[in-house]
């Protein structure tokens, strides 16, 4: 599998984030950047030591965990909205080995009349073998929903600002 690094733009992220899948400042986590071609997400990273389960084996919790964080920035990039994770199913095709490269790549499959989106994600070995694949759907709502029912504050909203093309000043 061939993908021209130089034509993907690189998805903006706050410097404040904390997230463990994709926050700069969370030193015990992925740091997971995020990078489009206009129709899907990639991520390139390699998964360290300490998240290993069987010997150099990536933890299946931290493969499911990536593979969530891929389809969730799609929800958030591709269509505009906060998405919360509502299924997802991940198939372990075969082991990924921490300190190894791997490409992660999330597709957006459905928008269901604005309510529920349905993704993909995969994740690739450095020989670009398939190693695992997940399908999920997540409640997308729209910024202010997340807002007024507090699952997200302004202030952290205010990091998505660049991505979402959201007017922060009309939420009181």
């Amino acid at each position: 599998m061939f993908i021209d690094k130089q034509n993907l733009k690189l998805i903006p992220n706050s410097q404040d984030q904390t997230c463990f899948g994709c926050g700069v400042k969370n030193h015990d986590g992925l740091q997971m950047e995020f990078f489009t071609d206009g129709h899907r997400l990639y991520s390139f990273l390699k998964v360290p030591v300490k998240m290993a389960g069987w010997d150099q084996t990536v933890h299946g919790g931290i493969v499911s965990t990536i593979l969530d964080e891929i389809m969730g920035w799609g929800v958030i990039y591709l269509c505009k909205k906060i998405g919360v994770t509502k299924t997802i199913t991940v198939d372990f095709v075969k082991p990924l080995f921490a300190g190894k490269e791997m490409t992660v790549i999330g597709e957006l499959k459905e928008m269901d009349s604005g309510r529920s989106v349905f993704m993909s994600g995969e994740i690739y070995n450095s020989e670009s073998v398939l190693c695992a694949r997940a399908n999920a759907e997540f409640k997308a709502l729209d910024p202010k929903v997340a807002l007024r029912l507090g699952l997200v504050s302004k202030e952290y909203m205010l990091m998505f600002e660049p991505i979402l093309s959201f007017n922060y000043d009309s939420v009181s």
